[in-house]
């Protein structure tokens, strides 16, 4: 544990060799003598896809524990703390990219949009099946060829590429009943809802900020999130709030004050009557948990 928190990986420290600043992509096999566990609990600074062909294990991804089987993709997005361990050696693919990699093309939008990588609802592990596996290897192969072989015009290919992918990983996400339709009005402003929250979450913690942001009252916003995350966004608000303390509590030497204003709490005391309602536990006894996950 540091004061400064988990070990983040850059994009100068992952995406090597460094054909590109903002987009890696890779295949790899683990071998049988290789010490498959060794990477301790961190997040990065940028987007990443673990497609495991073979293999199997448990991730641990921000307090709960996914048990995998390949074929399976990870969808991680920068804010996931998050660790592997695996039963054995393993096969796969892995993809990082920043949003930066998709220009002033509106990348933002794009991810909000297509709801590929989610903060709230969405597991971050997703089976593949057999109809996608065939769809996926046929644009993840040609993306490999022009990011080991690159031309002149391969950077704006392995946009192309890296965009059908995603959207091919939302249509799978869609078919196993994870997200609603994109061109449902109703459920982007939800997903803009929740983008919101992502970026206010540490200073505005009231229902009726976010529904103003909206434009919404918070009952019409209430009704939403209801609808499309069977939660009242007073939940989500305080669940988001939750697992941003428990990741500092965790992975920072930060004190209880120093949290409780990080996450625009102004009594600490009430800030811990607030997470001991909510993780059933104070703030120190969950510090100092054994059983807890990173």
């Amino acid at each position: 544990m540091s004061r400064s928190g988990v070990p983040v990986f850059t994009e100068s420290e992952s995406f090597l060799p460094a054909a590109y600043s903002n987009f890696y992509i890779s295949s790899y096999a683990d071998m049988e003598h290789e010490r498959l566990n060794r990477v301790a609990p961190h997040k990065h600074t940028y987007f990443e896809i673990i497609w495991i062909e073979e293999g199997s294990g448990i991730h641990l991804i921000d307090f709960n524990s996914y048990p995998f089987t390949g074929p399976c993709l990870f969808l991680l997005q920068p804010s996931n703390v998050h660790q592997i361990f695996k039963d054995g050696p393993t096969k796969g693919n892995v993809i990082k990219f920043t949003e930066s990699f998709f220009g002033a093309s509106g990348s933002d939008n794009f991810l909000l949009k297509f709801d590929v990588f989610d903060n709230i609802q969405v597991s971050p592990v997703l089976s593949i099946t057999a109809e996608f596996l065939p769809r996926l290897t046929a644009v993840l192969e040609p993306m490999i060829a022009h990011f080991k072989n690159p031309v002149d015009v391969s950077r704006s290919i392995l946009e192309s590429y890296l965009r059908i992918f995603l959207l091919e990983v939302f249509q799978l996400k869609q078919l196993s009943g994870s997200v609603a339709t994109a061109s449902d009005p109703r459920y982007l402003l939800f997903r803009n809802f929740k983008h919101e929250l992502e970026k206010h979450y540490r200073s505005e913690h009231s229902v009726q900020f976010y529904a103003g942001k909206l434009n919404m009252t918070p009952r019409a916003l209430n009704e939403l999130s209801v609808l499309y995350s069977e939660k009242t966004p007073r939940v989500l608000v305080r669940e988001r709030i939750l697992l941003e303390a428990k990741r500092l509590l965790s992975n920072t030497r930060m004190n209880v004050k120093e949290i409780c204003f990080s996450l625009g709490f102004q009594d600490p005391a009430y800030f811990t009557r607030f997470f001991t309602k909510n993780a059933g536990v104070s703030p120190l006894q969950f510090r100092t948990d054994p059983q807890k996950l990173f």
